[in-house]
């Protein structure tokens, strides 16, 4: 009777009952189960497709085809030896790892080992363990795969008595072509004949850090001290270091004219061999930058020289 006060005899709830008492469709909610767990599915083959992809670039999936394979994976079962620098093949082509330091070398086309680590080092070739000495008769053409082990100092398992690293070399009895890759890592071995940092690397002294450096003739400063404590760029090296005083241009005459006490700040740049160690235009190895401080030179050495290394005075 009173329509307009009774809620309940609207349009709007009647067709809201009509659809409850109307049978659903078990087609449409089934099928949205069956796409959901296709979707699913889909991922789950996806991701197993990417497993075999993944793990050729992990050591163990390397199929230990040689004894020198053998024994890599047998030191990483060990879970306290891993894979410090590596040449070897895969079904993509060939693969490297670099890691510094760098324990193997190349010497007059002959391999070797860094002198900073050749007593805490073990040699095996083809699977046989040789001593160090042997690695020199091995020319690099030669080397089909090379493994460089590296033990973890600080598992609680580790052998005490064990070297620090195992060096494992494959050989082949005929020479192995040189792709870009294995040009590329034995180029890496010649350069760390040369240099301790072949990737590059960079210092920064203060005056009095470069009074220390200069006193225990730390090279890695490129430059000594005359006896006159002025500075002078270390013989083996004028040959190969662009020369920055204040920002500008210099040359290796003008550091003799920079007195040690009158250092703010000296950076070295040593390039990555890839910029140095090169047949076609060649850069310098090394950049030198001074910075100066000139009116040090008016006063007394007392103010600002706290080194012990460093006695004179003007």
């Amino acid at each position: 009777m009173y329509a307009f006060t009774n809620q309940f005899s609207g349009s709007a709830l009647r067709h809201r009952i009509s659809m409850i008492n109307r049978q659903q469709s078990g087609y449409l909610d089934y099928s949205r189960y069956v796409l959901w767990a296709a979707l699913v599915g889909m991922m789950v083959l996806a991701c197993q497709h990417r497993k075999p992809e993944e793990a050729t670039t992990k050591p163990h999936a390397l199929p230990a085809t040689s004894p020198t394979r053998a024994l890599a994976v047998a030191l990483e079962d060990k879970r306290n030896w891993y894979m410090h620098s590596a040449l070897y093949q895969t079904r993509s082509g060939t693969r490297s790892i670099q890691g510094e330091p760098v324990v193997l070398q190349i010497n007059n086309d002959r391999m070797a080992v860094n002198s900073d680590h050749l007593y805490e080092s073990d040699l095996y070739i083809d699977g046989k363990e040789t001593p160090i000495e042997s690695l020199a008769r091995v020319a690099p053409e030669y080397v089909r795969e090379a493994f460089v082990m590296h033990k973890w100092e600080d598992q609680p398992d580790v052998d005490p008595k064990a070297k620090s690293y195992q060096i494992l070399i494959q050989t082949s009895p005929i020479a192995v072509a040189f792709t870009p890759e294995r040009r590329r890592f034995f180029t890496f071995l010649q350069a760390a004949a040369i240099s301790k940092h072949p990737q590059g690397d960079s210092y920064m002294f203060t005056m009095n850090s470069l009074l220390e450096a200069t006193f225990f003739h730390n090279k890695n400063a490129l430059v000594e001290r005359t006896k006159n404590e002025h500075l002078k760029v270390y013989d083996e090296f004028k040959n190969d270091v662009e020369v920055y005083i204040n920002q500008l241009p210099a040359t290796v005459a003008d550091v003799e004219t920079v007195h040690v006490r009158e250092v703010a700040r000296l950076y070295i740049k040593e390039r990555p061999y890839t910029d140095w160690f090169r047949a076609n235009s060649p850069l310098p190895r090394f950049e030198l930058y001074i910075q100066t401080a000139p009116k040090r030179a008016k006063r007394d050495s007392s103010y600002y020289v706290f080194s012990p290394f460093y006695s004179g005075d003007f």
